[in-house]
């Protein structure tokens, strides 16, 4: 361990990392925190997955809408003004949430279609943000450091799911209600907004602040895309992580439901199902520090795939009522059962495969990317998961209200069998071969 913190030093000492670091860490926090919020909030308000689903749809939808555009402006804009000010606006939008439950509260059809609109607007400006701080990161560590920085903000993302999702949104539910949460997470973007204000300009990269014509523009977008799908080791890549991102948005989708309907527990007190699933992420940035290097990423993504699709089936199996006859549902205490420490040891691996799939497929497009397409081809990345993930998560929301949450499990457990399959022919076609 004091190895694996000794080789993060040399990026912690870049005062302009380390801002950015920690702004992500709390913005990330933020967000995941405001999902959890909203889930809670929709699923008190209808008790439907499809409704949970509408508003993931309306966080995916503007990373296809605006991808067009936002890879031209975050290679020509500064990407210091995209970073800051985006954190500033979604500060505005977490408090705006306060009123909208103050004023609304007794028009529970409005409330939802306003809840459902200042997500899309938080996700237009996402859009824009996450690119960005993507592009950003190899202007301020080098492209030496580019692997060591990656895993850092990787980790980032598993505390903030962690942090957020786990931690300080169910607490601030409980303790705070709905509009405290709301208040705080708020807070975390705004502090985040002070962090990055310091950032420097563009090193090395010399952005326009003129916008080009429509043409020229048209013939960027088209290479940044030609570019991920002429190269095999790229468009794996974005595939890999479209699908970590549709896994994940599925969870985010069930898991309320999960928790009420299946557990037969409140929906805030999903933080069972994802505290596993947190706790096996940080299992594997200990494993890819220790070992990541000694097994090819073909199999290793092909391995952790496999993982996944056990770890759904379980969670399917789990589901089910077989309390009479396969699994006995025995109150270990007053607060456990058996049923939920099956949970949380599917949970576990789960976790621990979904992080390493991410990372792994991350590390291979920013290096892999040249440093002038880079805001392009990130971009084409979060249009991929936002628009491919759409279809698989109104199904499964759909499968969950028609079938029970069991049903959808089932299927979603087959569709992964499907994918890891052809991992594994992909992995033995292509042995022995070096990209």
């Amino acid at each position: 361990m004091t190895s694996a913190i000794s080789e993060y030093k040399p990026v912690l000492k870049i005062p302009a990392f380390r801002r950015l670091w920690l702004a992500q860490l709390l913005s990330l926090t933020a967000q995941n925190g405001i999902h959890f919020v909203q889930l809670v909030l929709i699923e008190r308000l209808t008790g439907q997955s499809l409704q949970i689903g509408l508003m993931i749809v309306a966080f995916s939808l503007p990373p296809v809408i605006f991808s067009f555009v936002a890879g031209t402006v975050i290679d020509r804009v500064p990407k210091k003004y995209i970073i800051t000010f985006s954190n500033l606006f979604r500060a505005l939008l977490a408090i705006s949430y306060i009123f909208t439950l103050h004023w609304f509260d007794t028009f529970p059809t409005l409330l939802l279609l306003i809840v459902y609109t200042i997500t899309f607007l938080g996700s237009s400006i996402g859009s824009f943000y996450n690119p960005s701080v993507l592009a950003k990161l190899p202007l301020l560590v080098g492209e030496d450091k580019l692997v060591v920085s990656n895993s850092l903000f990787n980790i980032t993302a598993a505390l903030a799911q962690l942090i957020g999702l786990i931690i300080i949104a169910p607490a601030a539910v409980k303790l705070l209600g709905l509009a405290g949460a709301f208040a705080l997470m708020g807070a975390f973007y705004f502090i985040a907004f002070l962090l990055v204000l310091k950032l420097p300009r563009d090193r090395g990269h010399k952005p326009s602040g003129k916008m080009t014509s429509m043409r020229k523009m048209w013939k960027e977008v088209r290479e940044g895309w030609v570019f991920v799908v002429t190269h095999r080791p790229i468009y794996l890549a974005v595939i890999q992580l479209t699908l970590v991102a549709s896994l994940l948005m599925i969870l985010a989708m069930i898991a309320p439901g999960f928790s009420a309907r299946v557990l037969g527990l409140a929906p805030e007190d999903a933080v069972y199902i994802f505290a596993p699933a947190g706790a096996g992420m940080l299992l594997a940035i200990l494993f890819l520090g220790k070992a990541g290097d000694l097994i090819p990423v073909r199999w290793m993504q092909s391995a952790m795939l496999v993982l996944t699709t056990l770890s759904f089936g379980m969670l399917a199996l789990i589901s089910f009522d077989y309390t009479a006859s396969r699994i006995p549902n025995v109150q270990v205490s007053e607060h456990v059962s058996t049923t939920m420490l099956l949970v949380a040891l599917t949970m576990l691996p789960l976790g621990f495969s979904l992080y390493i799939i991410n990372t792994l497929a991350q590390t291979e497009l920013q290096r892999r990317t040249p440093p002038s397409l880079r805001g392009r081809v990130f971009t084409v990345q979060f249009m991929m998961a936002s628009l491919v993930g759409l279809a698989p998560l109104l199904i499964a929301a759909t499968l969950a209200d028609l079938i029970g949450i069991p049903g959808m499990l089932f299927w979603l457990t087959v569709g992964c069998a499907l994918v890891g399959a052809l991992s594994l022919y992909d992995a033995y076609q292509h042995r022995g071969v070096t990209e």
